[in-house]
Protein backbone atom coordinates (compact mmCIF):
# COMPACT_ATOMS: atom_id res chain seq x y z
CA UNK A 1 0.00 0.00 0.00
CA UNK A 2 1.34 3.38 -1.00
CA UNK A 3 -0.53 6.24 0.65
CA UNK A 4 -0.82 9.85 -0.47
CA UNK A 5 -0.34 11.93 2.68
CA UNK A 6 -2.75 14.89 2.73
CA UNK A 7 -2.25 17.30 5.60
CA UNK A 8 -5.14 19.69 6.26
CA UNK A 9 -4.70 22.90 8.23
CA UNK A 10 -1.77 24.08 10.31
CA UNK A 11 -1.22 20.97 12.44
CA UNK A 12 -1.86 18.64 9.51
CA UNK A 13 0.76 20.45 7.46
CA UNK A 14 3.40 20.24 10.18
CA UNK A 15 2.94 16.49 10.60
CA UNK A 16 2.84 15.96 6.82
CA UNK A 17 6.19 17.74 6.57
CA UNK A 18 7.73 14.92 8.63
CA UNK A 19 6.52 12.35 6.08
CA UNK A 20 7.80 14.29 3.07
CA UNK A 21 11.28 15.30 4.24
CA UNK A 22 13.85 15.18 1.42
CA UNK A 23 16.30 12.25 1.51
CA UNK A 24 18.25 13.52 -1.49
CA UNK A 25 19.44 16.98 -0.44
CA UNK A 26 18.24 18.91 2.57
CA UNK A 27 19.01 22.36 1.17
CA UNK A 28 16.52 23.72 -1.39
CA UNK A 29 19.06 26.10 -2.94
CA UNK A 30 21.66 23.36 -3.40
CA UNK A 31 19.01 21.03 -4.74
CA UNK A 32 18.03 23.69 -7.30
CA UNK A 33 21.64 24.31 -8.34
CA UNK A 34 22.52 20.64 -8.77
CA UNK A 35 19.19 19.65 -10.28
CA UNK A 36 18.80 16.94 -7.67
CA UNK A 37 15.56 15.01 -7.50
CA UNK A 38 13.29 15.46 -4.50
CA UNK A 39 13.00 12.05 -2.83
CA UNK A 40 11.09 11.57 0.42
CA UNK A 41 11.72 8.55 2.67
CA UNK A 42 10.07 5.55 1.04
CA UNK A 43 9.11 7.67 -1.99
CA UNK A 44 6.10 8.92 -0.02
CA UNK A 45 4.08 11.60 -1.80
CA UNK A 46 1.65 14.16 -0.48
CA UNK A 47 0.24 17.67 -0.36
CA UNK A 48 -0.84 20.26 2.20
CA UNK A 49 -4.31 21.83 1.95
CA UNK A 50 -4.47 25.18 3.72
CA UNK A 51 -6.85 28.12 3.86
CA UNK A 52 -4.62 30.89 5.14
CA UNK A 53 -2.32 32.29 2.45
CA UNK A 54 -0.21 34.20 4.93
CA UNK A 55 0.54 31.06 6.93
CA UNK A 56 1.29 29.13 3.76
CA UNK A 57 3.47 31.72 2.04
CA UNK A 58 5.18 33.58 4.86
CA UNK A 59 5.24 31.47 8.02
CA UNK A 60 6.83 28.32 6.62
CA UNK A 61 9.38 27.47 3.94
CA UNK A 62 8.99 23.73 3.44
CA UNK A 63 5.98 23.71 1.08
CA UNK A 64 5.90 25.70 -2.15
CA UNK A 65 2.88 26.95 -4.07
CA UNK A 66 1.37 24.19 -6.23
CA UNK A 67 0.29 26.80 -8.76
CA UNK A 68 3.99 27.64 -9.24
CA UNK A 69 4.84 24.01 -9.97
CA UNK A 70 6.58 23.43 -6.62
CA UNK A 71 6.90 20.15 -4.74
CA UNK A 72 6.29 19.44 -1.92
CA UNK A 73 3.45 21.89 -2.23
CA UNK A 74 0.55 23.59 -0.53
CA UNK A 75 -2.76 24.36 -2.17
CA UNK A 76 -5.43 26.92 -1.23
CA UNK A 77 -8.81 25.47 -2.36
CA UNK A 78 -10.65 28.73 -1.64
CA UNK A 79 -8.68 30.39 -4.44
CA UNK A 80 -10.87 28.48 -6.90
CA UNK A 81 -13.55 31.09 -6.22
CA UNK A 82 -12.42 34.50 -7.54
CA UNK A 83 -12.92 37.29 -5.04
CA UNK A 84 -16.16 39.15 -5.73
CA UNK A 85 -17.35 36.80 -8.49
CA UNK A 86 -21.04 35.97 -8.90
CA UNK A 87 -20.79 32.74 -6.90
CA UNK A 88 -18.93 34.49 -4.08
CA UNK A 89 -21.51 37.26 -3.95
CA UNK A 90 -24.56 35.02 -4.26
CA UNK A 91 -23.59 32.69 -1.41
CA UNK A 92 -22.87 35.63 0.86
CA UNK A 93 -26.10 37.45 0.02
CA UNK A 94 -28.32 34.38 0.32
CA UNK A 95 -26.69 32.72 3.35
CA UNK A 96 -24.18 35.12 4.91
CA UNK A 97 -21.22 32.78 4.47
CA UNK A 98 -18.02 33.94 2.82
CA UNK A 99 -16.66 31.07 0.69
CA UNK A 100 -13.29 32.81 0.54
CA UNK A 101 -12.75 32.32 4.27
CA UNK A 102 -11.76 29.17 6.11
CA UNK A 103 -14.56 29.69 8.56
CA UNK A 104 -14.86 31.15 12.00
CA UNK A 105 -12.18 29.97 14.41
CA UNK A 106 -12.60 26.32 15.42
CA UNK A 107 -15.98 25.80 13.76
CA UNK A 108 -16.49 22.53 11.90
CA UNK A 109 -19.97 23.65 10.85
CA UNK A 110 -18.72 26.53 8.69
CA UNK A 111 -17.24 24.43 5.89
CA UNK A 112 -19.87 21.74 6.41
CA UNK A 113 -22.50 24.39 5.65
CA UNK A 114 -20.65 25.64 2.58
CA UNK A 115 -20.33 22.10 1.25
CA UNK A 116 -24.05 21.48 1.73
CA UNK A 117 -25.00 24.82 0.16
CA UNK A 118 -23.30 23.80 -3.08
CA UNK A 119 -24.82 20.34 -2.70
CA UNK A 120 -28.45 21.48 -2.30
CA UNK A 121 -29.02 24.95 -3.76
CA UNK A 122 -30.02 24.64 -7.43
CA UNK A 123 -29.61 28.34 -8.16
CA UNK A 124 -26.04 28.31 -6.86
CA UNK A 125 -25.36 25.09 -8.76
CA UNK A 126 -26.58 26.75 -11.95
CA UNK A 127 -24.45 29.81 -11.25
CA UNK A 128 -21.35 27.69 -10.68
CA UNK A 129 -21.96 25.73 -13.88
CA UNK A 130 -22.51 28.93 -15.85
CA UNK A 131 -19.57 30.94 -14.49
CA UNK A 132 -16.91 28.22 -14.39
CA UNK A 133 -15.67 28.90 -17.90
CA UNK A 134 -12.70 27.26 -19.57
CA UNK A 135 -10.29 29.92 -18.36
CA UNK A 136 -11.24 29.33 -14.72
CA UNK A 137 -11.02 25.57 -15.11
CA UNK A 138 -7.51 25.79 -16.49
CA UNK A 139 -6.22 28.42 -14.08
CA UNK A 140 -7.75 27.07 -10.88
CA UNK A 141 -7.78 23.34 -11.52
CA UNK A 142 -11.53 22.93 -11.15
CA UNK A 143 -13.15 19.90 -12.78
CA UNK A 144 -16.92 20.40 -13.00
CA UNK A 145 -19.08 17.39 -13.73
CA UNK A 146 -19.81 18.56 -17.25
CA UNK A 147 -16.11 18.79 -18.15
CA UNK A 148 -14.69 15.31 -18.22
CA UNK A 149 -15.69 13.95 -14.82
CA UNK A 150 -17.86 10.87 -14.44
CA UNK A 151 -19.48 12.42 -11.40
CA UNK A 152 -23.14 13.29 -11.36
CA UNK A 153 -22.77 15.65 -8.41
CA UNK A 154 -23.13 19.37 -8.85
CA UNK A 155 -19.89 21.28 -9.48
CA UNK A 156 -18.36 22.72 -6.33
CA UNK A 157 -15.38 24.98 -7.01
CA UNK A 158 -13.75 24.63 -3.57
CA UNK A 159 -13.92 20.88 -3.17
CA UNK A 160 -13.59 20.11 -6.88
CA UNK A 161 -10.28 21.96 -6.90
CA UNK A 162 -9.10 20.36 -3.64
CA UNK A 163 -9.78 16.87 -4.96
CA UNK A 164 -8.14 17.73 -8.28
CA UNK A 165 -5.01 18.83 -6.41
CA UNK A 166 -4.89 15.43 -4.70
CA UNK A 167 -6.03 13.26 -7.59
CA UNK A 168 -2.78 13.49 -9.56
CA UNK A 169 -0.89 11.60 -6.85
CA UNK A 170 -3.36 8.69 -6.87
CA UNK A 171 -3.92 5.66 -9.09
CA UNK A 172 -7.22 7.28 -10.09
CA UNK A 173 -5.16 9.44 -12.44
CA UNK A 174 -2.89 8.28 -15.26
CA UNK A 175 0.29 9.48 -13.57
CA UNK A 176 -0.35 8.69 -9.90
CA UNK A 177 1.09 5.82 -7.88
CA UNK A 178 -0.71 6.10 -4.52
CA UNK A 179 -3.40 3.48 -4.00
CA UNK A 180 -4.87 5.16 -0.93
CA UNK A 181 -5.08 8.48 0.93
CA UNK A 182 -4.20 9.26 4.53
CA UNK A 183 -5.64 12.58 5.70
CA UNK A 184 -3.88 14.11 8.71
CA UNK A 185 -5.78 16.68 10.78
CA UNK A 186 -6.12 18.15 14.23
CA UNK A 187 -9.55 17.45 15.70
CA UNK A 188 -10.10 20.84 17.27
CA UNK A 189 -8.15 22.89 14.77
CA UNK A 190 -9.71 25.35 12.36
CA UNK A 191 -9.13 24.38 8.73
CA UNK A 192 -8.53 20.68 9.41
CA UNK A 193 -11.62 20.20 11.53
CA UNK A 194 -13.85 21.94 9.00
CA UNK A 195 -12.35 20.55 5.80
CA UNK A 196 -11.91 16.83 6.54
CA UNK A 197 -15.54 15.73 6.15
CA UNK A 198 -16.47 17.82 3.09
CA UNK A 199 -13.44 16.64 1.11
CA UNK A 200 -14.05 12.95 1.97
CA UNK A 201 -17.75 13.39 1.13
CA UNK A 202 -16.75 14.96 -2.16
CA UNK A 203 -14.46 12.05 -3.08
CA UNK A 204 -17.20 9.53 -2.30
CA UNK A 205 -19.87 11.53 -4.15
CA UNK A 206 -17.69 11.42 -7.26
CA UNK A 207 -18.25 7.67 -7.33
CA UNK A 208 -14.98 6.70 -5.67
CA UNK A 209 -16.68 4.48 -3.07
CA UNK A 210 -14.01 1.76 -3.23
CA UNK A 211 -10.92 3.97 -3.15
CA UNK A 212 -9.13 3.58 0.23
CA UNK A 213 -9.43 6.70 2.40
CA UNK A 214 -8.16 6.87 5.99
CA UNK A 215 -8.07 9.71 8.52
CA UNK A 216 -5.45 10.25 11.22
CA UNK A 217 -6.58 12.84 13.74
CA UNK A 218 -5.18 14.30 16.95
CA UNK A 219 -8.01 14.95 19.42
CA UNK A 220 -7.59 18.29 21.17
CA UNK A 221 -6.83 18.28 24.90
CA UNK A 222 -9.50 19.16 27.44
CA UNK A 223 -7.58 21.80 29.36
CA UNK A 224 -6.60 25.36 28.52
CA UNK A 225 -2.92 24.57 28.02
CA UNK A 226 -3.36 24.51 24.24
CA UNK A 227 -0.82 25.94 21.86
CA UNK A 228 -1.43 29.68 22.16
CA UNK A 229 -1.55 30.06 18.38
CA UNK A 230 -4.86 28.18 18.37
CA UNK A 231 -6.72 31.27 19.63
CA UNK A 232 -9.47 29.13 21.16
CA UNK A 233 -10.38 27.80 24.58
CA UNK A 234 -11.12 24.19 25.37
CA UNK A 235 -14.91 24.43 24.90
CA UNK A 236 -14.74 25.75 21.36
CA UNK A 237 -11.93 23.40 20.35
CA UNK A 238 -13.76 20.40 21.77
CA UNK A 239 -17.07 21.30 20.12
CA UNK A 240 -15.25 21.57 16.79
CA UNK A 241 -13.54 18.21 17.40
CA UNK A 242 -16.73 16.39 18.36
CA UNK A 243 -18.57 17.93 15.39
CA UNK A 244 -15.91 16.68 12.97
CA UNK A 245 -15.75 13.22 14.55
CA UNK A 246 -19.54 12.94 14.58
CA UNK A 247 -19.68 13.52 10.84
CA UNK A 248 -16.78 11.16 10.15
CA UNK A 249 -18.17 8.30 12.23
CA UNK A 250 -21.78 8.46 10.99
CA UNK A 251 -21.13 8.46 7.24
CA UNK A 252 -21.50 4.90 5.99
CA UNK A 253 -19.66 5.78 2.78
CA UNK A 254 -17.00 7.91 4.44
CA UNK A 255 -13.50 7.02 5.61
CA UNK A 256 -12.50 3.36 5.84
CA UNK A 257 -11.20 4.06 9.32
CA UNK A 258 -10.43 6.91 11.72
CA UNK A 259 -7.15 6.57 13.61
CA UNK A 260 -7.31 8.78 16.68
CA UNK A 261 -4.48 10.04 18.90
CA UNK A 262 -5.10 11.89 22.16
CA UNK A 263 -3.22 15.18 22.45
CA UNK A 264 -3.50 14.83 26.25
CA UNK A 265 -1.10 11.88 25.98
CA UNK A 266 1.24 13.69 23.58
CA UNK A 267 1.39 16.72 25.89
CA UNK A 268 2.22 14.57 28.91
CA UNK A 269 5.07 13.07 26.94
CA UNK A 270 6.38 16.11 25.06
CA UNK A 271 4.93 19.16 26.85
CA UNK A 272 4.86 22.08 24.43
CA UNK A 273 7.61 20.60 22.26
CA UNK A 274 5.35 20.29 19.23
CA UNK A 275 8.10 19.43 16.69
CA UNK A 276 9.05 16.39 18.79
CA UNK A 277 5.40 15.34 18.99
CA UNK A 278 5.08 15.67 15.20
CA UNK A 279 8.19 13.55 14.66
CA UNK A 280 6.78 10.93 17.02
CA UNK A 281 3.51 10.73 15.06
CA UNK A 282 5.55 10.17 11.92
CA UNK A 283 7.61 7.49 13.68
CA UNK A 284 4.63 5.44 14.86
CA UNK A 285 3.10 5.50 11.36
CA UNK A 286 6.24 4.26 9.59
CA UNK A 287 5.18 0.60 9.90
CA UNK A 288 2.16 1.61 7.79
CA UNK A 289 3.69 3.94 5.21
CA UNK A 290 7.29 2.73 4.93
CA UNK A 291 8.28 0.75 1.81
CA UNK A 292 9.89 -2.72 1.61
CA UNK A 293 7.07 -5.13 2.30
CA UNK A 294 8.03 -8.69 3.15
CA UNK A 295 8.47 -10.80 0.00
CA UNK A 296 5.12 -12.09 -1.24
CA UNK A 297 3.31 -9.92 1.36
CA UNK A 298 2.61 -6.79 -0.68
CA UNK A 299 -0.90 -5.78 0.39
CA UNK A 300 -2.70 -3.32 -1.91
CA UNK A 301 -4.48 -0.37 -0.35
CA UNK A 302 -7.91 -1.69 -1.28
CA UNK A 303 -7.25 -5.01 0.49
CA UNK A 304 -6.20 -3.18 3.65
CA UNK A 305 -9.20 -0.84 3.41
CA UNK A 306 -11.56 -3.81 3.18
CA UNK A 307 -10.03 -5.26 6.33
CA UNK A 308 -10.33 -1.92 8.14
CA UNK A 309 -14.08 -1.72 7.54
CA UNK A 310 -14.90 -5.42 7.34
CA UNK A 311 -18.14 -6.29 9.12
CA UNK A 312 -19.07 -2.73 10.14
CA UNK A 313 -21.56 -0.36 8.52
CA UNK A 314 -19.98 2.89 9.75
CA UNK A 315 -16.39 4.14 9.77
CA UNK A 316 -14.72 2.55 12.82
CA UNK A 317 -12.42 4.14 15.38
CA UNK A 318 -8.90 2.72 15.51
CA UNK A 319 -6.78 3.29 18.61
CA UNK A 320 -3.02 3.09 17.93
CA UNK A 321 -0.63 1.26 20.27
CA UNK A 322 3.08 1.44 19.43
CA UNK A 323 6.27 -0.22 20.64
CA UNK A 324 9.87 -0.27 19.47
CA UNK A 325 12.52 -2.60 20.95
CA UNK A 326 16.07 -3.59 20.03
CA UNK A 327 16.14 -6.79 18.03
CA UNK A 328 17.93 -8.57 20.85
CA UNK A 329 14.89 -7.98 23.08
CA UNK A 330 12.23 -7.41 20.45
CA UNK A 331 10.51 -10.75 20.54
CA UNK A 332 6.90 -10.88 19.39
CA UNK A 333 5.59 -11.36 22.95
CA UNK A 334 7.71 -8.48 24.27
CA UNK A 335 6.58 -6.14 21.48
CA UNK A 336 2.90 -6.89 22.09
CA UNK A 337 3.32 -6.51 25.85
CA UNK A 338 5.12 -3.18 25.45
CA UNK A 339 2.51 -1.85 23.00
CA UNK A 340 -0.34 -2.79 25.36
CA UNK A 341 1.29 -1.00 28.29
CA UNK A 342 0.32 2.53 29.32
CA UNK A 343 3.42 3.80 27.54
CA UNK A 344 2.30 2.20 24.31
CA UNK A 345 -1.30 3.44 24.20
CA UNK A 346 -1.90 6.66 22.30
CA UNK A 347 -5.57 6.87 23.27
CA UNK A 348 -7.29 5.49 26.36
CA UNK A 349 -9.16 2.27 25.66
CA UNK A 350 -9.92 -1.27 26.81
CA UNK A 351 -7.99 -3.54 24.41
CA UNK A 352 -10.07 -6.59 25.34
CA UNK A 353 -13.18 -4.87 23.94
CA UNK A 354 -11.74 -4.50 20.43
CA UNK A 355 -13.49 -6.54 17.76
CA UNK A 356 -10.58 -6.54 15.30
CA UNK A 357 -6.90 -5.59 15.15
CA UNK A 358 -4.67 -4.46 12.31
CA UNK A 359 -1.00 -5.04 13.16
CA UNK A 360 1.76 -3.34 11.16
CA UNK A 361 5.30 -4.55 11.90
CA UNK A 362 8.82 -3.62 10.85
CA UNK A 363 11.80 -5.90 11.40
CA UNK A 364 12.34 -9.63 11.63
CA UNK A 365 8.97 -10.65 13.04
CA UNK A 366 6.89 -13.81 12.77
CA UNK A 367 3.28 -12.96 11.95
CA UNK A 368 1.86 -16.14 13.52
CA UNK A 369 3.64 -15.40 16.81
CA UNK A 370 2.30 -11.83 16.72
CA UNK A 371 -1.26 -13.08 16.27
CA UNK A 372 -0.86 -15.63 19.08
CA UNK A 373 0.67 -13.10 21.49
CA UNK A 374 -2.00 -10.46 20.84
CA UNK A 375 -4.86 -12.95 21.00
CA UNK A 376 -3.57 -14.39 24.28
CA UNK A 377 -3.12 -10.91 25.79
CA UNK A 378 -6.49 -9.45 24.76
CA UNK A 379 -8.84 -12.29 23.90
CA UNK A 380 -9.33 -10.96 20.37
CA UNK A 381 -10.05 -14.03 18.20
CA UNK A 382 -7.02 -15.28 16.30
CA UNK A 383 -8.84 -14.89 12.98
CA UNK A 384 -9.66 -11.23 13.77
CA UNK A 385 -6.01 -10.20 13.86
CA UNK A 386 -4.58 -9.14 10.51
CA UNK A 387 -0.80 -8.54 10.38
CA UNK A 388 1.24 -6.81 7.68
CA UNK A 389 5.04 -6.93 7.81
CA UNK A 390 7.79 -4.75 6.37
CA UNK A 391 11.55 -5.01 6.42
CA UNK A 392 13.14 -2.82 9.10
CA UNK A 393 16.43 -0.98 9.33
CA UNK A 394 17.03 -0.92 13.08
CA UNK A 395 14.81 -1.83 16.00
CA UNK A 396 11.81 -4.09 15.71
CA UNK A 397 8.61 -2.03 15.66
CA UNK A 398 4.92 -2.76 16.01
CA UNK A 399 1.85 -0.57 15.50
CA UNK A 400 -1.36 -2.19 16.70
CA UNK A 401 -4.58 -0.56 15.54
CA UNK A 402 -7.43 -1.75 17.77
CA UNK A 403 -10.86 -1.37 16.18
CA UNK A 404 -13.61 0.06 18.41
CA UNK A 405 -11.98 -0.98 21.71
CA UNK A 406 -14.88 -0.04 23.99
CA UNK A 407 -18.41 -1.08 24.98
CA UNK A 408 -19.98 -3.85 27.03
CA UNK A 409 -19.28 -2.28 30.43
CA UNK A 410 -21.89 0.18 31.84
CA UNK A 411 -19.34 1.45 34.37
CA UNK A 412 -16.47 2.02 31.95
CA UNK A 413 -17.23 5.73 31.58
CA UNK A 414 -16.27 6.18 35.24
CA UNK A 415 -12.73 4.87 34.65
CA UNK A 416 -10.15 7.35 33.39
CA UNK A 417 -8.24 4.84 31.25
CA UNK A 418 -11.18 4.08 28.95
CA UNK A 419 -12.36 5.43 25.63
CA UNK A 420 -15.84 5.83 27.14
CA UNK A 421 -14.51 8.19 29.83
CA UNK A 422 -12.55 10.30 27.33
CA UNK A 423 -15.44 10.70 24.90
CA UNK A 424 -18.01 11.33 27.64
CA UNK A 425 -15.82 14.15 28.93
CA UNK A 426 -15.41 15.60 25.45
CA UNK A 427 -19.13 15.37 24.64
CA UNK A 428 -20.02 16.99 27.97
CA UNK A 429 -17.63 19.86 27.30
CA UNK A 430 -19.07 20.32 23.80
CA UNK A 431 -22.64 20.39 25.17
CA UNK A 432 -21.57 22.87 27.84
CA UNK A 433 -20.07 25.13 25.14
CA UNK A 434 -23.36 25.08 23.19
CA UNK A 435 -25.37 25.87 26.32
CA UNK A 436 -23.14 28.65 27.60
CA UNK A 437 -22.34 30.34 24.28
CA UNK A 438 -25.22 29.72 21.86
CA UNK A 439 -24.45 33.01 20.11
CA UNK A 440 -21.17 31.52 18.91
CA UNK A 441 -23.12 29.02 16.82
CA UNK A 442 -24.42 31.88 14.68
CA UNK A 443 -21.32 34.12 14.80
CA UNK A 444 -23.30 36.97 16.35
CA UNK A 445 -20.99 39.98 16.51
CA UNK A 446 -17.96 37.78 15.91
CA UNK A 447 -15.14 38.70 13.56
CA UNK A 448 -13.76 36.29 11.03
CA UNK A 449 -10.37 34.83 11.85
CA UNK A 450 -7.70 37.36 10.91
CA UNK A 451 -10.48 39.27 9.18
CA UNK A 452 -9.66 42.84 10.12
CA UNK A 453 -8.65 44.88 7.08
CA UNK A 454 -7.62 48.51 7.19
CA UNK A 455 -8.97 48.75 10.70
CA UNK A 456 -12.41 47.48 9.69
CA UNK A 457 -13.72 44.24 11.16
CA UNK A 458 -14.93 41.54 8.78
CA UNK A 459 -17.99 40.09 10.51
CA UNK A 460 -20.14 37.09 9.70
CA UNK A 461 -23.81 38.07 9.36
CA UNK A 462 -25.88 35.02 8.59
CA UNK A 463 -29.25 35.49 6.92
CA UNK A 464 -32.47 34.61 8.75
CA UNK A 465 -33.02 31.49 6.63
CA UNK A 466 -29.50 30.32 7.36
CA UNK A 467 -29.91 30.91 11.10
CA UNK A 468 -33.15 28.95 11.02
CA UNK A 469 -31.38 26.00 9.37
CA UNK A 470 -28.60 26.10 11.96
CA UNK A 471 -31.10 26.28 14.85
CA UNK A 472 -32.86 23.21 13.48
CA UNK A 473 -29.52 21.44 13.06
CA UNK A 474 -28.42 22.11 16.63
CA UNK A 475 -31.71 22.10 18.57
CA UNK A 476 -34.17 20.08 16.47
CA UNK A 477 -37.23 21.02 14.46
CA UNK A 478 -39.15 22.27 17.52
CA UNK A 479 -36.11 23.80 19.25
CA UNK A 480 -36.50 21.62 22.35
CA UNK A 481 -33.53 19.25 21.80
CA UNK A 482 -35.82 16.48 23.05
CA UNK A 483 -36.26 14.41 19.91
CA UNK A 484 -33.88 15.65 17.20
CA UNK A 485 -30.94 17.90 16.47
CA UNK A 486 -27.23 17.77 17.25
CA UNK A 487 -27.68 18.44 20.97
CA UNK A 488 -30.17 15.57 21.21
CA UNK A 489 -27.85 13.22 19.33
CA UNK A 490 -24.88 14.12 21.55
CA UNK A 491 -26.93 13.44 24.68
CA UNK A 492 -28.02 10.10 23.19
CA UNK A 493 -24.42 9.26 22.28
CA UNK A 494 -23.26 9.98 25.82
CA UNK A 495 -26.05 7.76 27.14
CA UNK A 496 -24.96 4.93 24.83
CA UNK A 497 -21.39 5.26 26.07
CA UNK A 498 -22.58 5.15 29.68
CA UNK A 499 -24.72 2.10 28.91
CA UNK A 500 -21.78 0.29 27.34
CA UNK A 501 -23.21 0.34 23.80
CA UNK A 502 -21.40 0.72 20.50
CA UNK A 503 -21.33 2.49 18.16
CA UNK A 504 -22.26 5.69 19.97
CA UNK A 505 -22.57 8.15 17.04
CA UNK A 506 -25.33 6.79 14.79
CA UNK A 507 -27.46 9.23 12.78
CA UNK A 508 -25.84 11.50 10.16
CA UNK A 509 -27.08 15.11 10.28
CA UNK A 510 -27.27 17.88 7.71
CA UNK A 511 -27.64 21.64 8.06
CA UNK A 512 -29.26 22.13 4.65
CA UNK A 513 -31.56 19.33 3.54
CA UNK A 514 -31.69 17.78 0.11
CA UNK A 515 -35.13 17.68 -1.50
CA UNK A 516 -36.24 14.17 -2.43
CA UNK A 517 -36.26 13.62 -6.21
CA UNK A 518 -39.74 13.89 -7.69
CA UNK A 519 -40.66 11.98 -10.87
CA UNK A 520 -41.62 14.33 -13.71
CA UNK A 521 -45.11 12.91 -14.14
CA UNK A 522 -45.93 13.70 -10.51
CA UNK A 523 -44.56 17.24 -10.31
CA UNK A 524 -47.44 19.08 -11.99
CA UNK A 525 -50.26 17.55 -10.00
CA UNK A 526 -48.83 17.47 -6.47
CA UNK A 527 -45.46 19.16 -6.47
CA UNK A 528 -44.25 16.50 -4.00
CA UNK A 529 -45.12 12.84 -3.48
CA UNK A 530 -45.13 10.65 -0.41
CA UNK A 531 -42.65 7.90 0.43
CA UNK A 532 -45.41 5.34 -0.21
CA UNK A 533 -46.00 6.72 -3.70
CA UNK A 534 -42.26 6.62 -4.44
CA UNK A 535 -42.14 2.97 -3.32
CA UNK A 536 -45.17 2.15 -5.50
CA UNK A 537 -43.60 3.77 -8.56
CA UNK A 538 -40.27 2.01 -8.01
CA UNK A 539 -42.00 -1.37 -7.59
CA UNK A 540 -43.99 -0.79 -10.78
CA UNK A 541 -40.83 0.07 -12.72
CA UNK A 542 -39.08 -3.05 -11.41
CA UNK A 543 -42.03 -5.22 -12.46
CA UNK A 544 -42.03 -3.66 -15.92
CA UNK A 545 -38.34 -4.45 -16.30
CA UNK A 546 -38.83 -8.04 -15.16
CA UNK A 547 -41.61 -8.51 -17.74
CA UNK A 548 -39.34 -7.11 -20.45
CA UNK A 549 -36.61 -9.58 -19.46
CA UNK A 550 -39.08 -12.47 -19.32
CA UNK A 551 -38.32 -13.11 -15.66
CA UNK A 552 -41.63 -12.28 -14.01
CA UNK A 553 -43.25 -15.53 -15.13
CA UNK A 554 -40.32 -17.55 -13.80
CA UNK A 555 -40.56 -15.81 -10.41
CA UNK A 556 -44.31 -16.39 -10.20
CA UNK A 557 -43.96 -20.08 -11.16
CA UNK A 558 -41.22 -20.50 -8.58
Amino acid sequence: MKLCIVGIGGAGGKVTQEFLGNEDLDFPLLTSITGAEYVSPGMIQGIWLEADKNDAKNLQSFFGDKNDGCYPCFYIPHDAVPDGCEVHRLVREKYGYDVKKQGFVRDAQYLKAIFEIFDTDEKIQETVARTLNKEMVESKGVIPAANGSSSSQAPNPIFDSAWNAIRGFTTLSKEGECDGILFIVSFGGGTGTGFINPIINHIRNEGKAEYPVFALGILTELGEYADKSQFAKAGRRTLAAISALYDLLTKGSGANGVIIIDNEILMKRFGNDFPSANRFIHKIMLPVVAPRDYPDEIKPGQAIALQFSKGVSRPPIFVPLYASLPRSRGTEEALVREALSEEGKLFACTPEKADFAMVFCRGYIDDEKIKTALSNATGIPFENIWPARKMGEGDNEILILLRNPYGGDPKAYLKEDTLEYRFCKAISLALQQIKQSPEDLFYEGKEMEKGAKNGKSDQVRLTDDCKKALKTFFFGSDGSCESSGFVFELNEARKRLRDGEKPFFIHPLRIFQKDAPVPKEEKKSTGRISDEDIARIVDARINEKLVELGLIEELMMG
